[in-house]
C-alpha cells in the first residue's frame, strides 16, 4: 500500500498527479519503480511515516508501530529490547534464548535483519534511523519465506536526498534518558560516474532506567548508499554496527509485581531472607564452578552476580539490480551478519530428573552466531493472455553457525559479573533454501488477482552438550543431546482488490505460513536438556477481508477482518527455571483491525489504529505432569491463548496552528489502552488492563534565509496519571498442585515465578531538540 500524505496509510491515497482509476491497482508507473516487497498489492500492509512522529521523543520502535493495527509490544528483559508482536504471534515466547522476536520476518532496506534461525532484535533499531515502517499482517510466508507465519516488518532508512543536508538531535528526560543522534546524507549528479546517493546515522543512548536495576548504553551507525553508473545499474551498499550494554532485574511473579513493581519499595540489591517474598533471588554455586556436597548452592541477586548483556552486531549487505530493459529487472543481494553476546539469562543444564552441573538460577550464556543470506530474483513486466502482469521469481539461501558457551556466575562479583566453571555448550546450525513465485494480473483497470507460492527447505542440526561434575568437581562423561531435523513447507497465496470508485477499494486474501523450530527448542524440555526433536513445524492458512474508504486526502479508514486456522502453533511454557516449548495440534484467531487517519478541520487531526483478536485452542491437551505412574493430562480446547490481549488501541489527537505568527506550535494528546489478558493455558490467571495518557508540546518556528534550514523543539509528559501497568509478561506452565491430581488454583500461581513480569515505566518527562542544516 503506498503512502498517503497523512503519515499513517492502510491503502492507497488519491494522486494529485496521476488519478489512480487509470490503472489496476498495482500497476501505476510509481509503484513499478518500487521492488516487490515494498508494496504488494492485495497485502495487508500498513505503512507508518517518520513525519507525523517529528514531534514526538522515541525511545523504540514501539512509538511507531503502535500506530500500525495488530501490532502489540511486549517489554524485553533489557532497555530498548521489546517483543515485537503481529496479530499476537510474539507473545507466545518467553524472552529467554534464542533471543529476540520469533515468527515475524524483519528488514531494513529489504536485506534481512532476522537470521537463519528466525530471531530478530529490537535493541539494535534506533527509530530515529527510519523515515518508515512497513508492517504486513497475516501469513506471508509465499513472500517472506520462513518465519513470516504472522507477518513481515521492513524499517526503511533515510535516503541522501530526503536528507539532504545534516540533521542532528538530541532528547533526554527522566530516568537519565538521552540518545543524541545525527542524520547526514546528500544525492550527487555526476556526468562521469553517474548518480550517488548516501546517507548516515549514528546515535548513542543511555540512561540509568525506570527500574532498580535497568541501566544502558548503547552505539549504533548505519550506512545506506545507492550508485547508478548508468540508467540501468543500481549498486546498494548496506552498512549497520550495533553496541548495546544492559543491566536488567529479574522478572516477577504476579504477587512480586504488586507489592514491588519497579524494585524500590522493598530493596532487592542483597538477596536475603527477609526480602525473598518480594525479589526474585538466585540460587548459584558457592564457588562459582560446580554444585555438588562440597560446593552448595548461595542465595544472590542480580546485583550480586552482575547480570547484564552485552551485544555487539555487525550486519553487511551488498545488492545490484540491473534493467533488461524497461521492463525487467534482475536483482542480486548478499547480506553477512554476525551476532556477539555475554549474557546471564539462560536456564540452568540439566537433563531429566537428574539434576547435573549448576542447578539454580540462570547460568551466562555467550555468542558468536556468523550468517549469510543470498538472494536472486526476476521482476518483468508482461503480459498474460493480453492483460498487464507482473512476474516474481526468486531463489534464497540462508545459514547461520552458532556456538555458545554456558558457565556458572560467580557469588558477589557485583558489576564485574564474572563467569565462573563451564557447565555446557551449545553448537548449532540452521538453514534455509527456498523458491518464491508471484504473479500479479490487472484484470481490468479497477481489479488485480495475485497468484503466488513459496517452497522452502529448512535443516536444523547440531549438539547440546551438558558437563556433569562428581561431589569433588571433577567432570564426568558429559551428556550430549543432538538433534538433526529437515522440515519441508509450501505456503500458497491468493488475493483480489478491486477498486469500486477511486474511493473506495475492496481486498480478498487468502495466505498460509510455516516457521520452523529453532535449534534450543529441539533439545530444551521440561526437566531441561533433553530431546524435544519431534517438534512439528507449525503453520497457519488465513484469510483477510478488508475495505480502505479515502473520499478525500484528509480522510482514511481501513476495516479489515481475518480468520487464520493453526497447526502445531508453538507455545512457549515457563516454569521460573525453564522456558520449554510444545506443540498446540489446532488453534484459530480472528479479529478485526481498525485504521484512522482523520484531518477534520484545519490543524486538527484524528488518528487511531485500534486491534480486536479471540485466539482460542481447538484442540489440546495440556500434559501437567506425572501422578502415580501416569501423566495428567487437561483438556484446553476452548480456551483462550494466553498472554495475548483481546484489544489493543493507540489514538491521538493534535492541532498545530497552521498559519500567522504561530505557525509551527502545536500538542496533541495520546491515549494508548490495552485490555487484560489470561497468562496460563487453564485461563485462572488474568493480568489488569490499562490506560496510559500522553501529552506532547511541540514549536517548529520557520527560518528564512539562514544556513540553519530547520529547529524542532518538543516535550513528552509520558503516564501522565502515573498508573502501574503491566509491560511485558510469560505464559506460565500449569503444574499439579502436590500430591495431587489437580491443576494448581489461581491463589498459588500468583506467587509462581513463571509469569515473568515486568512493569512499565511510571510517569516521565522527556524533550528534545533538532536540528537541520
Amino acid at each position: 500500500m503506498s503512502s498517503s500524505p497523512s503519515g499513517v496509510s492502510g491503502a492507497p491515497a488519491p494522486s494529485t498527479v496521476v488519478q489512480p482509476q487509470q490503472f489496476a491497482p498495482g500497476f501505476s508507473p510509481a509503484r513499478a519503480a518500487l521492488p516487490i516487497y515494498r508494496d504488494p498489492p492485495g497485502e495487508t500492509v500498513t505503512t507508518v511515516n517518520h513525519k507525523f512522529l517529528e514531534p514526538t521523543p522515541m525511545y523504540s520502535v514501539q512509538e511507531m508501530l503502535q500506530y500500525s493495527p495488530g501490532v502489540q509490544v511486549q517489554a524485553g528483559n533489557n532497555s530498548r529490547d521489546v517483543n515485537i508482536s503481529i496479530r499476537g504471534s510474539g507473545n507466545r515466547y518467553g524472552v529467554g534464548f534464542p533471543l529476540g522476536i520469533r515468527n515475524i520476518m524483519m528488514y531494513e532496506d529489504g536485506f534481512p535483519i532476522v537470521t537463519a534461525d528466525g530471531v530478530g532484535r529490537a535493541d539494535m533499531l534506533d527509530p530515529h534511523a527510519f523515515s518508515a515502517v512497513d508492517v504486513y499482517r497475516g501469513p506471508s510466508s509465499a513472500l517472506f519465506g520462513n518465519y513470516a507465519l504472522f507477518g513481515a516488518i521492513n524499517y526503511r532508512t533515510f535516503s541522501g536526498a530526503e536528507i539532504d543536508g545534516v540533521e542532528t538531535g538530541s532528547e533526554f528526560g527522566s530516568f537519565g534518558y538521552s540518545d543524541n543522534f545525527v542524520r547526514a546524507g546528500k544525492r550527487y549528479s555526476t556526468r562521469t560516474i553517474g548518480d550517488i546517493d548516501i546517507s548516515l546515522f549514528a546515535s548513542d543512548a543511555r540512561g540509568d532506567g525506570y527500574l532498580a536495576r535497568n541501566s544502558y548504553e548503547m552505539d549504533q551507525a548505519r550506512v545506506l548508499a545507492t550508485w547508478t553508473p548508468t540508467p540501468s545499474d543500481r549498486f546498494t551498499l548496506k552498512l549497520i554496527f550495533n553496541n548495546s550494554f544492559s543491566t536488567f532485574m529479574n522478572r516477577e511473579s504476579q504477587n512480586q509485581y504488586y507489592w514491588n513493581p519497579f524494585g524500590k519499595t522493598f530493596d532487592c540489591s542483597v538477596a536475603a531472607v527477609a526480602n525473598a517474598p518480594f525479589c526474585n533471588n538466585l540460587n548459584v554455586p558457592a564457588n562459582g564452578l560446580f554444585t555438588s556436597i562440597r560446593a552448595p548452592l548461595v542465595n544472590q541477586s542480580v546485583w550480586q552476580l552482575g547480570s547484564h548483556l552485552h551485544a555487539p552486531r555487525e550486519i553487511a549487505g551488498a545488492r545490484w539490480e540491473h534493467d533488461f530493459d524497461n521492463n525487467t529487472t534482475l536483482r542480486s543481494q548478499f547480506t553477512y551478519d554476525y551476532y556477539d553476546f555475554a549474557s546471564g539469562t539462560w536456564p540452568p543444564p540439566k537433563v531429566g530428573p537428574a539434576v547435573l552441573g549448576g542447578l539454580g538460577g540462570p547460568v551466562a550464556i555467550r555468542g558468536p552466531s556468523v550468517g549469510i543470506s543470498a538472494t536472486t530474483d526476476l521482476t518483468s513486466r508482461t503480459t498474460l493472455l493480453g492483460l498487464p502482469a507482473t512476474l516474481f521469481l526468486q531463489g534464497f539461501y540462508d545459514n547461520v553457525k552458532s556456538a555458545n558457551p554456558l558457565s556458572n556466575q560467580v557469588p558477589n562479583t557485583w558489576n564485574w559479573g564474572a563467569l565462573g566453571g563451564p557447565v555446557g555448550m551449545i553448537d548449532s546450525y540452521t538453514s534455509n533454501t527456498s523458491l518464491r513465485a508471484r504473479e500479479e494480473i490487472a484484470l481490468t483497470p479497477q481489479m488485480t488477482a495475485v497468484m503466488g507460492m513459496s517452497s522452502n527447505w529448512n535443516r536444523v542440526w547440531g549438539v547440546y552438550t551438558v558437563y556433569n561434575f562428581a561431589a569433588n568437581g571433577a567432570v564426568t562423561r558429559p551428556t550430549a543431546v543432538a538433534a538433526d531435523n529437515d522440515y519441508w513447507n509450501t505456503a500458497p497465496e491468493a488475493s483480489l482488490t478491486y477498486r469500486i470508485t477511486p474511493e473506495v477499494q475492496l481486498r480478498g486474501r487468502y495466505a498460509a505460513g510455516y516457521s520452523t523450530p529453532a535449534f534450543v527448542y529441539l533439545t530444551t524440555t521440561q526437566n531441561g536438556a533433553g530431546n524435544n526433536s519431534t517438534l512439528k513445524a507449525q503453520t497457519n492458512m488465513g484469510v483477510d477481508l478488508g475495505v480502505d474508504w479515502t473520499p478525500r486526502e484528509d480522510l482514511l479508514v481501513s476495516l479489515i477482518g481475518y480468520n487464520e486456522w493453526y497447526r502445531n502453533e508453538i507455545l512457549t511454557l515457563s516454569n521460573a527455571l525453564i522456558n520449554y516449548q510444545e506443540n498446540v495440534p489446532a488453534s484459530m484467531h480472528r479479529g478485526a483491525e481498525i485504521t484512522l487517519d482523520w484531518r477534520f478541520h484545519e490543524g486538527w487531526r484524528l488518528l487511531a489504529a485500534y486491534s480486536y483478536t479471540d485466539q482460542f485452542f481447538t484442540n489440546y491437551w495440556d500434559n501437567l505432569g506425572p501422578f502415580k505412574g501416569r501423566f495428567v493430562y487437561y483438556n484446553r480446547a476452548g480456551n483462550q491463548i494466553p498472554n495475548v490481549s483481546p484489544q489493543t488501541l493507540t489514538g491521538r489527537m493534535g492541532y498545530d496552528v497552521p498559519n500567522g505568527q504561530l505557525k509551527g506550535l502545536g500538542a496533541y494528546v495520546e491515549y494508548i489502552y490495552k485490555a487484560g489478558y489470561t497468562i496460563d493455558n487453564a485461563n485462572f490467571t488474568s493480568l489488569p488492563s490499562y490506560g496510559l495518557v500522553n501529552f506532547n508540546v511541540h514549536y517548529s518556528p520557520e527560518i528564512h534565509d539562514s544556513y540553519l534550514k530547520h529547529i524542532e523543539m518538543y516535550l513528552n509528559l509520558n503516564n501522565a496519571f502515573n498508573h502501574n501497568y503491566i509491560a511485558g509478561s510469560f505464559v506460565m506452565s500449569n503444574t499439579l498442585l502436590a500430591g495431587t491430581a489437580i491443576q494448581t488454583p489461581a491463589i498459588l500461581l500468583s506467587t509462581a515465578q513463571g509469569a515473568g513480569i515486568l512493569a512499565g515505566q511510571p510517569r516521565s518527562l522527556v524533550g528534545g531538540v533538532k536540528f537541520k542544516f
